[in-house]
């Protein structure tokens, strides 16, 4: 692991940048030559063709999204490795993590547990119009809720310190 992390740490920009140089790659090559495959040119207007019933055989653009998908990905399991990587390797000074994330959980199920499915106006519309579950719009709430709650809590904080920076 630490060799790992001493890899990244001296050539980690440098694989970044060409993987990102490849994946690019990737992404221009699949586009230029399935257009030009498919009888456009880069100046076609693609949504020109779209909208004249044209524009079957746009296959060549799933690498525009399957690529960054991938990379996403891999970024994910990676910070997921590495982060059970340090808990695992260094526990103790693991707890406050530990514990601001089981704060966080309680947190969301308190909210979740209080929040009430809609059943009026607009968004009971879209509700029944989108086949929403009354345990789903309560998933929803309770997420909504969570990410304002934690938002004005930031804010604050980011206020009340530079308050307390004014007077240090």
């Amino acid at each position: 692991m630490k060799a790992i992390y001493n890899l990244f740490n001296t050539k980690g920009q440098m694989i970044a940048l060409l993987i990102g140089v490849v994946c690019s790659a990737i992404i221009l090559i699949s586009i230029f030559t399935g257009l030009s495959g498919a009888g456009f040119d880069a100046s076609t207007d693609l949504n020109a063709v779209l909208k004249n019933g044209g524009g079957d055989g746009f296959n060549f653009l799933n690498p525009v999204i399957a690529v960054p998908l991938l990379l996403v990905a891999v970024a994910f399991l990676v910070a997921i490795v590495f982060g059970l990587g340090q808990l695992i390797s260094n526990p103790k000074n693991s707890m406050v993590f530990l514990i601001s994330i089981a704060v966080l959980l309680g947190l969301f199920f308190i909210l979740y547990s209080t929040s009430t499915a809609e059943s009026t106006g607009k968004i009971a519309e879209l509700v029944s119009k989108n086949n929403i579950t009354e345990n789903v719009s309560k998933f929803i709430s309770g997420g909504v809720k969570s990410v304002m709650g934690l938002t004005i809590i930031a804010f604050a904080g980011i206020v009340l310190f530079e308050i307390y920076n004014l007077f240090k």
